[in-house]
């Protein structure tokens, strides 16, 4: 039997392949009881046994957007692993609202699970991305972010080129990543606010 045949709501499956907030809306006109049913029939019998509804109500209910994000964050961390494709849709709009209102936290989060699914599914490259966009955008002026989160996107983008075969890519990054360690080290403002390069073309990765 084809996937399709097994699912709850054909409308669902048609709008999670749009996008992740088409689904959110195709959800809220199903309702939490079918939307929850559809999404249970997608995971392993133990994933089954995870407190969905909550998050899942708290998401298709919420008119306030605060409340919205947060639930599509539980939501989302839930099911990762198991419910990959819905997953991946949550971060994206989670990802999206966190550009829409320059929240590094919240882009920095999301790139993180979009790149650690692109990961377990074989695709280090798309990982890099996440991580390369994130640093791209913390260097745009007035945008600021943790420290730790820019470190942190260094060593994802050099250890997923390792492992794609460009050490060279590695390196370059890892180069980088030692001249914004000085600036941090030095309580340079730029490690925090706006860009530290000297060059403004932004990152590429391997592509």
């Amino acid at each position: 039997m084809s996937p399709i045949s097994l699912t709850l709501s054909p409308k669902l499956d048609a709008a999670l392949r749009t996008s992740g907030l088409a689904w959110e809306e195709a959800a809220r006109e199903e309702g939490t009881t079918r939307a929850l049913g559809w999404l249970k029939r997608r995971l392993s019998e133990e994933a089954r046994e995870l407190e969905l509804d909550e998050p899942l109500a708290a998401l298709l209910d919420a008119v306030d957007e605060d409340a919205r994000v947060f639930a599509r964050l539980e939501l989302a961390e839930l099911i990762e692993g198991e419910d990959d494709e819905l997953a991946d849709a949550l971060w994206e709009s989670t990802l999206s609202h966190g550009i829409a209102t320059d929240d590094g936290d919240l882009i920095f989060e999301a790139a993180s699970h979009l790149a650690a699914i692109a990961e377990a599914h074989g695709d280090p490259l798309v990982a890099a991305e996440f991580f390369a966009d994130f640093l791209n955008w913390r260097r745009e002026p007035e945008h600021t972010s943790d420290p730790e989160q820019v470190q942190t996107a260094f060593d994802e983008i050099a250890r997923m080129a390792e492992i794609d075969g460009e050490p060279k890519i590695a390196a370059e990054f890892q180069f980088r990543q030692v001249r914004f360690t000085r600036l941090v080290d030095a309580d340079d403002d730029r490690a925090v606010t706006g860009d530290w390069e000297s060059d403004p073309e932004p990152y590429a990765t391997w592509a």
